[in-house]
C-alpha cells in the first residue's frame, strides 16, 4: 500500500520514510546492459562487479568522465586529478565534496590540499579526530555533524538528530539559532573547548544548513558512479547509446557525448532512414572502422583487461544515430517509423512520404540531415521535388479559408500545378472538383478518400526533374546538420575553422595537457555556461573543439566586459592565460571574440 502522508505524519505513525529518486542514469544503465547482452552475448551482473578494477580508477583520476554519473561536471573534472580517488571510499568523498554544503563550509580546498600532501591534517580540537579522520579533518557528511554534536557537544542521540533536522528544514537558520548556545555551552562543558573554537565549530556546521549530504546517500551515488565508469570504459558504444536514449539527463548535450565516443575510438554513423531506428542504436562495424584516439586525455582499456572483463566483440560496435534526434520527429512517430523500416528499404522520396506519414517539414529536415542519402539522389534535388511529391502522394492539404472557400496549397509554383491540380474560377481549387477530366487537388482516384489519403502508387506521376543545382558545400552540409540535429556524425564544427585558427596562433584543447602556464589562444564551441551562486560572480565555460574540452574562467570584471559576446555567440575565439595545477589545466579569459569574425580577419572562411 502506498500512501501520500506528510513525512512528519509518517514519523508520528512510527512508519519508515523512504525517499525514492528517479534517476535517468539508472535508465541509461538498464539499456546499456540490455545492449551488451544483445550485442556481445554477455550478461553483466553489476552486483558482482569487482570494486577494484584499476583501469576504472585510472580513468576517473584522469577526469575522463564525460557521461559518468555524478562526476562528469566541469567542477568535478577540475577536482578528480587532485583528489585521485583510488577506491570506492575515496569516490564516496568525491561525490559528497562538490556540493553547496562543503563549499560554503570551506571544506573543499583544505581537503584537496591535504589529500595531495600540501597541507598537514589538523583538527580544531583533538576530540574531533575520531569523527573526521576519514575526511582528513573536514566536515562532509550529515552523520559527522550528528557525531560531533554527540561526542564534542554532549548531545544525546535524539538531540543530535534534532540538530541534523534543523539544518535540513526550510527554517534552518531560525532552528539553528535555538541550538546555538546549547551547542557552545556543551562543547565547553564536555571537552573544554575555548569559546572561540566552539563558535568556529558551530559556524562550520551552520554552513551546512539545508545542504548537508548523508554519507549513505553519497555511498549509493558513488557505487552508481563506479558502475557507470566501468560501462563507459569497457562498453563505450553501448553506454553512449544508453545515455542518448535516456535524454534529457546529465550535464552534457548529445553532441558532446558522441564527440567523446569518437575520441575513444568508437565509430559514429549518421542518421539514415534505411538503417536508423527511431532510437539511437548500436551497429556492428568491425574492429577496423573505429577512429584513432585524438586526445591524450582519453583512457582506453589494455588488451589484457579487455580479455579479462569484456568479450572480444565489444570493440566492434559503433553508434548509429536515431531518427528521434531529428527535430520535428517525435515519439508519436516512433512505432510507424520502426514498423516501416522492418518492412524493407525505402527506394524513392515518394516511398518515404507515403510510408512514414511524416509532415512535410519533418521530411525536409530528414533530407537536410542527410537521412535520405541512401536513396542516391542529391539533397537539393530532393528538396526541390518534396512539395510536388507530397501533393502527388498524399493529395491536397487544406491550408485555410478565404472568402468562405477551402484553399489548397500546391507546390512551389504557388496555387497551380501542372498535371492535374484543379482550379476553380479565380485560380483557387476546391476539394472534389475536377478540371479537364484530371484528378483535382482534393479529388481521389481509385476510391481513395480522406484528407491525408494518397494516390495509389501506380497512378502517381514521377516528379518534375529538378534543374541543375549546385552541390552542397561542406559548410552548408555541416550547418544543416547542426540546425536539424544539433550535431554532426562526421566532424565537429571547429575543425572547419582549424586553418584560420592555425594562422591566429591558436592551439588545440588536447595540446594544453603538454603546455606550461602562460598566454594561450583557443577556438571552441560553448558546451556549457555556468554562473554558480557560490562562485561570487565568476562564470565558467566548457569550450569544446575537435580534440576535447577545456574549462574557461571569466572573473567578474571580465564577465561584465565580455558577457554580451559570450551570451550571443556559441563559437568563440579566446585569448587568455593557461593555468595549471598538477594535471589540471584551466584558461582564464582576457579577451573573447566571435570565432567567425576572428577567422575572417585572417582570411579564413
Amino acid at each position: 500500500v502506498v500512501v501520500q502522508f506528510d513525512k512528519r505524519d509518517v514519523e508520528t505513525l512510527k512508519l519508515i520514510k523512504l525517499d525514492l529518486l528517479g534517476l535517468g542514469m539508472l535508465a541509461a544503465i538498464d539499456e546499456t546492459l540490455q545492449l551488451i547482452e544483445h550485442d556481445c552475448g554477455a550478461c553483466v551482473d553489476l552486483d558482482r562487479l569487482p570494486e577494484d578494477v584499476p583501469e576504472v580508477f585510472q580513468m576517473i583520476q584522469a577526469a575522463d568522465t564525460v557521461g559518468v554519473f555524478q562526476i562528469e561536471s566541469r567542477a568535478q573534472m577540475q577536482t578528480l586529478p587532485k583528489s585521485k580517488p583510488a577506491n570506492l571510499d575515496d569516490l564516496v568523498v568525491e561525490v559528497a565534496i562538490i556540493r553547496p554544503g562543503p563549499i560554503q563550509g570551506n571544506a573543499v580546498h583544505p581537503y584537496l590540499r591535504r589529500r595531495q600532501g600540501f597541507e598537514p591534517v589538523t583538527y580544531l580540537h583533538p576530540s574531533l579526530e575520531p569523527v573526521l579522520r576519514e575526511t582528513l579533518g573536514v566536515i562532509l557528511y550529515q552523520e559527522q555533524v550528528m557525531n560531533i554534536a554527540i561526542v564534542v557537544a554532549g548531545f544525546t542521540a535524539g538531540e543530535s538528530d534534532g540538530f541534523r533536522r534543523a539544518m535540513g528544514t526550510w527554517r534552518s537558520t531560525k532552528e539553528m539559532e535555538k541550538l546555538h548556545q546549547r551547542f557552545v555551552d556543551g562543547c565547553q562543558a564536555t571537552n573544554g573547548l575555548p569559546e572561540a573554537d566552539a563558535e568556529e565549530l558551530f559556524r562550520r556546521l551552520a554552513a551546512f544548513a539545508s545542504f548537508g549530504f548523508a554519507k549513505s546517500h553519497a555511498a549509493a551515488f558513488a557505487r552508481t558512479a563506479y558502475e557507470s565508469s566501468f560501462l563507459k570504459l569497457f562498453y563505450q558504444a553501448q553506454f553512449t547509446v544508453g545515455l542518448i536514449n535516456a535524454q534529457p539527463m546529465g550535464f552534457y548535450p548529445v553532441e558532446v557525448l558522441i564527440n567523446d565516443a569518437k575520441r575513444h575510438g568508437v565509430a559514429v554513423l549518421p542518421v539514415d532512414v534505411n538503417v536508423s531506428t527511431y532510437k539511437t542504436a548500436t551497429e556492428w562495424v568491425g574492429p577496423g572502422r573505429q577512429r584513432a584516439v585524438q586526445s591524450g586525455g582519453c583512457v582506453v582499456p589494455t588488451a589484457e583487461s579487455r580479455s579479462r572483463l569484456t568479450p572480444e566483440s565489444a570493440t566492434g560496435y559503433g553508434i548509429r544515430l536515431g531518427l528521434a534526434l531529428v527535430k520535428g520527429v517525435g515519439e508519436h512517430h516512433a512505432e510507424r517509423l520502426d514498423t516501416e523500416l522492418a518492412r524493407g528499404p525505402y527506394e524513392t522520396l515518394a516511398d518515404v512520404v507515403a510510408r512514414t506519414d511524416l509532415p512535410e517539414e519533418a521530411i525536409e529536415r530528414l533530407i537536410r540531415a542527410g537521412a535520405l542519402g541512401s536513396l542516391g539522389r542529391p539533397r537539393r534535388e530532393l528538396l526541390w521535388q518534396l512539395r510536388e511529391v507530397m501533393g502527388a502522394t498524399r493529395g491536397s492539404k487544406v491550408r485555410g479559408r478565404a472568402g468562405g472557400r477551402t484553399e489548397n496549397w500546391g507546390p512551389r509554383d504557388g496555387w497551380s500545378r501542372p498535371g492535374g491540380w484543379s482550379a476553380a474560377p479565380g485560380g483557387r481549387g476546391r476539394p472534389g472538383e475536377r478540371a479537364g477530366g484530371a484528378g483535382g487537388a482534393g479529388a481521389r482516384t481509385g476510391g481513395w478518400t480522406g484528407r491525408s489519403a494518397g494516390r495509389p502508387a501506380d497512378l502517381r506521376l514521377p516528379p518534375t526533374p529538378a534543374p541543375e543545382l549546385p552541390a552542397l558545400t561542406e559548410q552548408e552540409r555541416l550547418g544543416d546538420s547542426y540546425a536539424v540535429l544539433s550535431l554532426d556524425a562526421q566532424r565537429q564544427v571547429i575543425s572547419l575553422f582549424r586553418p584560420a585558427l592555425d594562422r591566429l596562433g591558436a592551439v588545440t584543447n588536447a595540446s594544453l595537457a603538454d603546455r606550461g602556464p602562460g598566454p594561450v589562444r583557443l577556438g571552441g564551441l560553448v558546451v556549457t555556461r555556468q554562473h554558480p551562486m557560490t562562485a561570487k560572480g565568476t562564470v565558467f565555460l566548457a569550450l569544446e573543439d575537435e580534440t576535447g574540452m577545456v574549462n574557461v574562467t571569466l572573473w567578474p570584471d571580465a564577465w561584465a566586459r565580455l558577457r554580451g559576446v559570450v551570451r550571443r555567440h556559441a563559437l568563440l575565439y579566446v585569448d587568455g592565460m593557461l593555468q595549471r595545477e598538477g594535471n589540471v589545466v584551466n584558461v582564464v579569459a582576457r579577451e573573447i571574440r566571435p570565432l567567425p569574425e576572428a577567422a575572417e580577419r585572417v582570411g579564413g572562411e
